[in-house]
């Protein structure tokens, strides 16, 4: 008696502690707003049905004529408890696993932190080895170009060599830089944003092989967001999906890669892909009606590349996504690769993978070379704009296939943790999750590129270097506006839509 006793307090403890665990792992769910009713219940009954399982291995009883009776009885106390220990370690694991996903929607949605840092730059062959050794150099600044965060980072070299430092002057930053290198100069105080823009010059491409760092004053910046009164669930939106020009394990700001508006109508379930090339020569929201290429707009901030863009398309872009170059490799992988379609075979200048003409199966490292291409075709920017929408398709496609979303929910999102912010909310991005979920829908998902004539001019990040730019189509852009307008009025889009009509 005692021993059944014992039992049965042993088997109602580990009862109270899968229903508490079960409890937690429903209020989590619940929490995270992701699962359609229908799934929401379909979890719970799952949870009851272990518990009535495990309730009744553990005290319902033998025949008392069967052989072996306290074997038997023994065997399905043994089963009960496998599964109990089983589903407790279901829901402690999945309580885990969403709860982090949780924690990294909130990071990637609410809390974006962007940092930015301004540079000592001196010759590669300077003996100073930290800012203190340089405490007696002159150095230079720029006057125009992001003098508040310089301004901060002359502010604490004055701090930590407990002194002074001597500054001057520049109008641009190649002026600077050769203030450098033919010494009227020791050092240079830079953004390292800018350090990009400033190696895609002719005759500055080995900027980063000349020079040394010895100090960096970094920032963080924690991005706001405006308040929206869309139901992104039913009426039209645009996101700006940007591509940093970074490939470390965070968020920095720097030239945008990648100028992509994605037009969303969820009542239709049609996306349209807009790509404008990075060199487009345009009027930028930094520039007070001085042109720059595109791609620099993202040196400015994430908030100029969607002003820009909007006035280019006269529309409003109610949001951005940015992700760098490491964030979209591990968000590839964590869908489980894309598929896409090559017009040719040919071999990625980055990484020396080789992409068959036709049908191709891209993991993360793949599928970033393969975006990246440009050597390998005519048209240099465009194939690779057109490159980048294929993958954005693809990534759509497969993660609103089936239950990708939900069964990979966790490892997309923590594959995207300090790689990729948006200024969507984590309520938006779990109703969006939910919907999607809920109708299983496909997306009809057309691109269009835009593009132009190729030139030099002068920008106003570069004032005094004619650059490559591309100067835009107006006819292009003018149709491009078109085929938003027809996405916001509902209208679904064909292939034939999307390819620009010939001038008579």
């Amino acid at each position: 008696m005692k021993s059944k006793k014992k039992w049965k307090l042993a088997a109602g403890a580990l009862l109270i502690i899968q229903l508490t665990l079960s409890i937690v792992l429903m209020g989590v769910v619940v929490w995270l707003d992701i699962l359609p009713n229908i799934y929401l219940a379909l979890v719970g009954l799952i949870l009851l049905f272990l518990l009535t399982v495990c309730y009744s291995l553990f005290y319902s009883g033998v025949r008392k004529n069967k052989k072996n009776r306290k074997r038997k009885l023994y065997i399905k106390r043994a089963i009960g408890c496998v599964i109990s220990v089983v589903a407790m370690l279901i829901c402690t694991v999945g309580s885990a696993m969403l709860l982090m996903a949780g924690d990294t929607l909130n990071d990637i949605a609410d809390n974006v932190v962007v940092t930015d840092t301004v540079s000592v730059y001196v010759l590669k062959d300077d003996p100073a080895e930290t800012v203190a050794d340089a405490k007696d150099y002159v150095f230079a600044i720029t006057n125009q170009h992001d003098r508040e965060r310089t301004d901060k980072a002359v502010s604490e070299i004055n701090e930590e060599i407990q002194g002074e430092i001597r500054t001057l002057e520049y109008d641009d930053i190649l002026s600077m830089v050769d203030g450098l290198y033919n010494g009227s100069v020791k050092a240079m105080l830079l953004n390292a944003a800018y350090v990009d823009v400033i190696e895609a010059q002719e005759g500055y491409e080995d900027f980063s092989e000349k020079t040394k760092v010895l100090f960096d004053h970094e920032e963080e910046k924690v991005v706001s967001r405006e308040s929206t009164t869309k139901d992104i669930t039913k009426d039209t939106f645009v996101v700006y999906l940007s591509g940093s020009d970074t490939r470390n394990l965070s968020l920095a700001t720097s030239r945008s890669d990648v100028n992509i508006l994605v037009v969303v109508n969820p009542t239709t379930k049609q996306v349209l892909l807009i790509n404008t090339p990075r060199d487009y020569y345009v009027d930028t929201a930094a520039s007070a009606g001085a042109k720059d290429k595109l791609t620099h707009c993202g040196v400015y901030g994430i908030d100029c590349s969607m002003a820009t863009l909007g006035n280019l398309y006269e529309e409003d872009v109610d949001y951005y996504a940015q992700i760098n170059f490491s964030g979209f490799k591990t968000l590839v992988d964590a869908v489980g690769g894309i598929t896409i379609e090559s017009e040719k075979a040919f071999r990625c200048s980055e990484g020396g993978y080789y992409i068959s003409q036709g049908t191709n199966q891209l993991n993360g490292e793949v599928a970033l070379s393969y975006v990246r291409e440009r050597k390998s075709f005519a048209d240099g920017d465009n194939a690779r704009g057109r490159h980048q929408m294929q993958a954005i398709e693809a990534i759509i496609k497969q993660i609103s296939s089936g239950t990708t979303v939900l069964t990979n929910y966790s490892q997309i999102l923590d594959s995207m943790s300090g790689m990729f912010a948006t200024d969507m909310s984590s309520g938006e991005i779990s109703s969006l999750v939910k919907m999607q979920l809920s109708d299983g829908a496909s997306w009809n998902v057309k691109s269009f590129a835009v593009s132009g004539q190729g030139g030099k001019s002068t920008t106003y990040s570069m004032p005094t270097k004619r650059s490559y730019v591309m100067y835009p189509d107006e006819t292009q852009i003018a149709y491009a506006r078109l085929l938003v307008n027809k996405v916001v009025d509902g209208v679904t889009l064909t292939d034939e839509d999307v390819k620009l009509p010939e001038v008579q």
